[in-house]
């Protein structure tokens, strides 16, 4: 079940294998829009369900709620030239994440609206494997509450999984965003490297998911930007500079520019080269300009409070 919520809708999400993927909202009026399941591809499946289930038309709600603390006056924009028009609209996928999180506060205090997809699966990682932080994380209900508490912005939440491409055309229709970040992928290399199911898993989530990405900006979104991360790890190690995506190479008295090769060294890695591939290839069989390639670190803090790091 896919959900819209805004700062302060608490839930409570029960992924069992007894009974439906349910979640279910304390206190909101409901309006209910195009069906979307949760976990109905395989992958998702086989990591956290160990019996078939029945395909179901599943309904997409949208809850809205006002917070009830103090609000901080609101700040001048800086996403605008000259115009008053209304901010941009920025979805981020992966945005309860260790990037995702902090790219979403940033915005939000930059004056962009900002909506969050995520499937929260990342959290079921840790408890499957018996993990957790050195620092407490709020869940993502705790900290876009908070958020609205200290700032009085609004940051909306969509949860459910892209690799669903209706849930995500329901997602881009709903937001109608002018630009994506994009982090929502698995992004551990030796996580990919436990077993079989968890190889499939970070290959089919992360390529599959951002092939819907593209088509859902194509289909719903044409002039909508997209913002990418990638990782070093798809050149390995090679004994040569590692260009800027391209490298001039002379053979057999012939030269041309080629895509600079590869080298994963994980099922991570090579899901993020596919990525790299797709995205390229759209680019060109759309007629689209190759997006520039920029290395980015982003600092964040876990805690519910707000800094230019946080």
């Amino acid at each position: 079940m896919a959900h819209l919520l805004s700062a302060s809708c608490p839930l409570a999400i029960s992924l069992t294998s007894n009974s439906k993927n349910s979640v279910k909202p304390f206190g909101l009026n409901q309006t209910f829009f195009n069906p979307q399941p949760l976990s109905n591809h395989p992958s998702l499946k086989a990591l956290l369900f160990q019996e078939k289930k029945p395909k179901r038309r599943r309904r997409s709600c949208v809850f809205l709620a006002t917070a009830t603390s103090q609000q901080a006056p609101p700040e001048t924009s800086t996403n605008n030239n000259n115009s008053p028009s209304k901010p941009k609209r920025v979805m981020v996928i992966g945005g309860d994440g260790y990037c995702g999180w902090a790219t979403a506060l940033h915005l939000s205090k930059k004056n962009y609206e900002v909506a969050i997809v995520d499937n929260l699966i990342r959290r079921l990682f840790d408890h499957q494997l018996g993990l957790e932080s050195l620092t407490p994380i709020a869940s993502i209900h705790d900290r876009i509450s908070r958020w609205k508490a200290l700032t009085g912005k609004t940051i909306e939440l969509y949860v459910g999984d892209i690799c669903d491409f209706e849930f995500l055309a329901d997602s881009f229709n709903s937001f109608e965003p002018d630009s994506v970040v994009h982090f929502g992928e698995q992004r551990s290399a030796p996580y990919s490297m436990i077993d079989r199911s968890r190889a499939v898993f970070t290959q089919h989530n992360n390529v599959i998911g951002t092939l819907n990405v593209l088509f859902a900006i194509k289909e719903f979104r044409e002039e909508c930007h997209l913002v990418k991360l990638g990782t070093m790890g798809e050149y390995g190690t090679p004994n040569i500079d590692i260009e800027e995506g391209y490298i001039t190479i002379t053979h057999n008295g012939r030269t041309d520019t080629l895509p600079y090769p590869k080298q994963a060294s994980s099922f991570y890695h090579l899901s993020k080269v596919h990525d790299s591939h797709n995205i390229a290839f759209t680019c060109k069989a759309d007629g689209i300009v190759p997006p520039l390639k920029k290395y980015l670190v982003i600092q964040s803090s876990s805690r519910t409070s707000y800094s230019e790091s946080a």
